[in-house]
């Protein structure tokens, strides 16, 4: 009998083999696999797939992706009872308990703006998350999925500026840049084509971009990226986590059973395990493991260094400060910043016990970036329709 995660999967691969539309009609898409890069709810985005799957609807644009940027469509849909009302019961909590938040502009006025949805050339902004309190990465992208460029846009000054432009492999079929991380230094992302997995890194300063590895056959399974120092980190799915060094040469296992989640944390627990819940946070850097004490009701437990969210609670990893909350599954893994959980229409912060609302969305998609560490931002067209001229953007990174 198929559970309802081996059905959560089928319906992602069912999405992933969907026919794609054309960048004109998107902010709707693909994108690829994971559960932690989730928008509006678990419920809704789960409705998108199966819209997919079943019917042949069009998913808004970054439904799963392995490093962020996930927008789901609202549509009806018909699907698994079971599924769809837990959720959906879970997603309306949500939004009932964020009536009661205080907006955003009150609280944490420099946290949200507006900045345009594509640059002079026309390429379209694929939001990535917060470099700081001012400044957000977004990509570039000269065609529908492929950058062309990265650039970070500085809210203050409404300008932007390009960190490198994105090269493309010869000779590599369908190629996708992927989750994107970075330091101070440096930013690092990697590419999934077929049969090959590249990581490449620039200057974060703005530099030209260089290809640091090349894998075929091994290292298939990559699902986030780190960069520290001289250092790369990825973890792959079968929960090995890897180190190169910046400048290339031989891969280095550091860990197994462990999962990247913002350098230098990792989770024992893989995200297709929905419903299981996280043990332990590690530190890759100490070796510091922080043991979890989950709440007797909690289900797919995810948790930063300090704080946890499930379907339906919160609590800290040492098991205090537990209190049911209305949120679903987390939009973004663990708490973005070990902080912020976010509904996609308001924002709880775990810290203050607060909630945060947004302004109302004109669409039925929003996204919350291609970051591999749990993104700071959320983000939607400022005006109604698929390909607006600016973003509304929300920015975690400023809310302090």
């Amino acid at each position: 009998m198929r559970t309802e995660e081996d059905l959560v999967h089928a319906l992602r691969q069912a999405a992933e083999l969907a026919p794609q539309p054309d960048l004109s009609a998107a902010l709707a898409a693909r994108r690829r696999r994971r559960t932690r890069r989730r928008t509006a709810s678990a419920a809704l985005a789960v409705a998108a797939v199966i819209g997919v799957a079943g019917v042949g609807t069009t998913i808004a644009r970054d439904v799963f992706t392995s490093g962020g940027g996930d927008g789901v469509a609202v549509a009806p849909v018909d699907g698994p009872s079971e599924v769809m009302a837990s959720m959906q019961a879970s997603a309306e909590a949500a939004e009932s308990r964020s009536q009661e938040g205080t907006p955003i502009e009150k609280i944490w006025p420099k946290a949200i703006f507006t900045m345009p949805a594509e640059n002079a050339e026309g390429w379209r902004y694929r939001p990535i998350t917060g470099v700081s309190a001012t400044e957000v990465m977004v990509n570039a992208e000269s065609a529908f999925e492929k950058a062309g460029a990265i650039e970070i846009y500085n809210s203050e000054s409404g300008t932007f500026r390009k960190v490198t432009d994105v090269p493309t492999t010869p000779g590599l079929k369908w190629t996708y840049p992927q989750d994107v991380a970075f330091d101070a230094q440096s930013v690092v992302w990697w590419v999934n084509a077929t049969g090959v997995r590249e990581i490449w890194i620039a200057p974060l300063a703005g530099g030209e971009a260089r290809l640091v590895a090349t894998h075929k056959g091994e290292h298939q399974g990559i699902e986030a990226i780190a960069v520290k120092g001289e250092h790369i980190y990825w973890s792959e799915q079968d929960g090995t986590v890897w180190r190169l060094l910046a400048e290339g040469g031989t891969p280095e296992k550091i860990a197994d059973g462990l999962h990247l989640i913002d350098w230098p944390w990792a989770s024992d627990v893989y995200e297709r395990e929905y419903r299981k819940n996280q043990t332990k946070v590690v530190n890759l850097e100490t070796g510091e493991t922080r043991q979890i004490t989950a709440a007797t009701e909690a289900v797919g437990l995810r948790c930063g260094p300090t704080w946890c969210v499930a379907e339906g609670l919160v609590q800290r990893v040492d098991g205090t400060g537990m209190r049911k909350v209305g949120v679903s599954r987390p939009l973004s893994g663990s708490p973005a910043l070990d902080r912020y959980v976010s509904t996609g229409t308001s924002v709880l912060d775990l810290e203050t016990d607060s909630w945060v609302t947004f302004p109302e969305n004109p669409n039925d998609w929003l996204g919350i970036g291609t970051s591999s560490a749990p993104s700071t931002i959320t983000y939607w067209g400022a005006t109604k329709g698929s390909t607006p001229d600016e973003f509304r953007i929300v920015n975690l990174a400023a809310a302090q």
